[in-house]
């Protein structure tokens, strides 16, 4: 059937283009156009019966079901429509209201609600709309609601000024007769606003079969309308074109019956996706400016508005502005969300994710600020340059979880030996940089000594107490500020590996039997001193202790 599903939606494009265009040439005489006129209805009608029961046979669990209930319907409706055509062209008494014929109408609605609810049992959420209510926030469901109310009202406006307000006001000879005439614009109502509201909040199993399900649905409730109104209005006749709803209506049926299966490849998803999002975003207006067109159009033309038409097309527009108020309040924390996700988005960017520290990105933007602070003001500042001693040691033995463990105890410690404008870096591995913002040298080196000693205090690895040491370069920038950062960078990573090589540094990690008895404690950081002036951009001095750069 999907293979020939092509061939069968133009074969029953071109059957219902050649009734309407028979039945609107005029070469038929009245009671040929009627007799063509019920029997294309009767066709349609039992093509949709044949369809969705042949159907049902090979599939399962809702989907049989939906077709079934539906079945029922199109066959109640096709017995009805048996009953009308033999009273109009065969009987030479008047059709009574209520009738068998108006019996088998109703059964359409009363099987296809419960059917369209079914159906949408196989429906997916669509992107944007039921994904974000499934968190149950209020303002999703307050728009949900709203729109509801918008379709809703919007429609019984129409209906209430073509079909069931005419119906309401001429009234009915009995009470029978009354209730069948307005329960069939209601049903009609019902079944359009849930064909709306489910193609507009719900994708189901398939877009394809819910816009010939829907539009089947649809163009019965259209045709069921207009002959609704003239009869109440007391027409004459009714002109068989107005009946193209009742002959195309269940041909789409059958066809969505039949329809197969439509998965979104991966390039029409988002384009799909944006149709859905206009579509949603067009959904409680269309209906609302058809209403309210409607009513301005009947008062223009002198027809007037009943004081419900007014009334209702009033708060449907409060409604609206409710509705936009929401809307924009949504917006508003969709926006506070999107910034928030952008700042977390920058810190990631700049930020070590392990430690929290600053990256190596973030420090050689502030070294590159320092550097250009200090060429305009000559403000001076520090750069340190560590490396932990042992730390392989510890990762070796009891595995990365605890070597991360142990950085992350590291970069706290390091927070508490500085000040809020310093800035501590993870640069890599067990390496780390502190850029000291500072007017004195010294304060540098205190830094410097308060790292080293903050790390002689045993750290906590897999429930043992254990010490660590750390080879540290200090370095400070030009008073003329004509060094880059990743120079200035490279002289504290030169200080670092000096001092590593001539202090020799190191923390011994024993190892999960060992004694920590047997932890060796690092030295203190000896006093840097200053290198006397050797040229005008400055000159670098190795030492036991780091690198000074000076004027």
């Amino acid at each position: 059937m999907t293979r020939h599903f092509p061939l069968l939606s133009a074969l029953v494009c071109c059957y219902v283009v050649a009734v309407l265009a028979v039945l609107g040439s005029g070469v038929l005489t009245a009671k040929a156009a009627l007799i063509v006129d019920d029997v294309a209805q009767l066709i349609s009608g039992s093509a949709a019966t044949i369809a969705c029961w042949w159907q049902a046979r090979f599939t399962r669990g809702s989907q049989r079901l939906w077709r079934s209930l539906l079945g029922l319907g199109t066959a109640g409706w096709t017995a009805g429509m048996a009953v009308w055509a033999w009273f109009r062209t065969f009987a030479d008494i008047p059709l009574p209201s209520p009738s068998l014929a108006d019996v088998g109408f109703l059964t359409l609605p009363v099987f296809a609600l419960p059917a369209l609810l079914v159906f949408a049992e196989d429906s997916t959420p669509v992107k944007g709309i039921t994904a974000r209510s499934s968190r149950g926030t209020a303002r999703t469901r307050a728009v949900l609601v709203l729109d509801g109310l918008i379709v809703t009202g919007s429609l019984f406006l129409l209906t209430w000024a073509t079909a069931l307000g005419a119906v309401v006001s001429s009234g009915a000879p009995t009470v029978p007769g009354f209730v069948v005439a307005v329960a069939y614009p209601v049903t009609d109502l019902v079944l359009v606003v849930i064909v709306i509201l489910l193609a507009s909040f719900r994708r189901a199993g398939g877009s394809l079969r819910l816009l010939l399900l829907g539009s089947g649905l649809i163009a019965l409730s259209v045709s069921d309308s207009i002959f609704a109104y003239l009869v109440s209005s007391g027409a004459p006749s009714m002109n068989p074109l107005f009946d193209a709803g009742f002959v195309a209506g269940p041909a789409l049926i059958a066809l969505a019956a039949l329809a197969p299966d439509h998965r979104d490849t991966g390039e029409e998803r988002p384009r799909r996706d944006r149709a859905v999002d206009w579509a949603h975003l067009m959904l409680p207006y269309l209906p609302l400016m058809l209403a309210a067109g409607f009513t301005t159009v009947k008062t223009v033309l002198g027809s007037g508005s009943d004081d419900l038409e007014v009334v209702g097309v009033f708060l449907l527009f409060v409604l609206v502005v409710i509705r936009q108020l929401v809307t924009l309040i949504d917006n508003a924390k969709l926006l506070e969300k999107v910034r928030s996700a952008q700042q977390d988005l920058a810190h990631q960017a700049s930020h070590d994710p392990l430690t929290g520290l600053a990256n190596r990105t973030l420090l050689y933007e502030r070294l590159s600020e320092s550097i250009r602070r200090n060429r305009e003001t000559h403000y001076p500042f520090g750069l340190l340059y560590l490396d932990l001693d042992g730390f392989k040691m510890v990762n070796d033995t009891f595995g990365h979880a605890a070597g991360d463990a142990l950085l992350r105890d590291v970069a706290d410690r390091l927070r508490e030996c500085v000040r809020a404008a310093d800035t501590v870096a993870r640069l890599g591995g067990d390496e780390f940089a502190v850029l000291v913002e500072t007017e004195r040298r010294q304060d540098s080196e205190q830094v410097g000594g308060r790292v080293l000693a903050a790390l002689q205090r045993p750290f906590d690895v897999e429930g043992r107490s254990h010490t660590i040491g750390g080879s540290l370069g200090v370095v400070h920038c030009p008073a003329d500020g004509e060094i880059s950062a990743q120079t200035l960078l490279h002289h504290a990573d030169v200080a670092m590996y000096t001092t590593k090589q001539r202090r020799k540094r190191r923390a011994r990690v024993p190892g999960p039997h060992e004694s920590s008895a047997q932890e060796a404690t690092p030295a203190p950081v000896e006093q840097l001193t200053t290198p006397e002036d050797t040229s005008n951009h400055g000159d670098t001095r190795l030492r036991d202790d780091g690198v000074s750069l000076h004027n």
